[in-house]
């Protein structure tokens, strides 16, 4: 696949098949990937491939731990949801945020099931974390890795696999590590989720602010147009 397409191409997977990924997709996967940018080039990326049935559901628990308040809290936010089910009133508007929490939702209660379930790490002692003294959340950090997670996640697209990434489970980093066996001084980044996607039940279009939203000229508000 060009690569623009597969930029404009790679959605939030949440339906997967049951039919197994080769390894050597994976692997080929990861070949790739690793040609991203890192400062220094430290390349302090770590990946722990899980395909054993028993790991991906123990995975799995980690991730429900803490996607079920979540999704009980989100559905409160969303549309007025009870915690014993009543008070559900749906407003206008409201109905698209639902779904897309209903299907995370379907995706998380079966993540288990998917067939490649990726988690990426990375060393902290790697990291040039430039912005942590400001007065807001880091967003720095991290930014070594998650070049690496997009490679990833574009190459899936190209082989023809679905894709999903979530960071729930980064607040669980202790549990993840204890159950796969990371050494100190590595920090958790995402849960990334491959396999083969239920076509039916996929975005076909995925819908994007305008450039000229998003890009200013010269300073902020003015939009960048050509």
């Amino acid at each position: 696949m060009e690569l623009y397409e597969a930029m404009r191409h790679t959605p939030s997977c949440r339906y997967f098949t049951d039919e197994p990924v080769d390894d050597a997709i994976i692997h080929r996967m990861l070949d790739h990937a690793r040609f991203a940018s890192s400062g220094g080039n430290r390349q302090g990326w770590r990946m722990v491939v899980v395909t054993d049935p028993d790991v991906k559901r123990s995975v799995a628990d980690i991730h429900r731990k803490v996607w079920d308040p979540y999704y009980v809290h989100a559905l409160e936010g969303v549309v007025g949801f009870q915690g014993d089910g009543s008070g559900v009133k749906m407003e206008h508007g409201t109905d698209r945020a639902k779904r897309r929490l209903d299907r995370t939702n379907d995706f998380a209660q079966v993540l288990h099931e998917v067939p490649v379930l990726v988690l990426p790490y990375v060393e902290m002692a790697t990291l040039a974390i430039t912005d942590q003294n400001l007065e807001r959340t880091s967003i720095v950090g991290g930014g070594s890795l998650y070049t690496f997670v997009q490679n990833l996640l574009l190459a899936a697209t190209h082989e023809g696999l679905g894709s999903s990434l979530t960071t729930l489970v980064a607040s669980e980093q202790p549990a993840m590590d204890a159950l796969l066996g990371v050494p100190d001084g590595y920090a958790l980044g995402a849960l990334l989720a491959f396999g083969w996607p239920v076509r039916d039940k996929q975005y076909t279009k995925l819908s994007r602010r305008p450039v000229e939203d998003i890009a200013f000229r010269d300073g902020w508000g003015i939009p960048f147009q050509v």
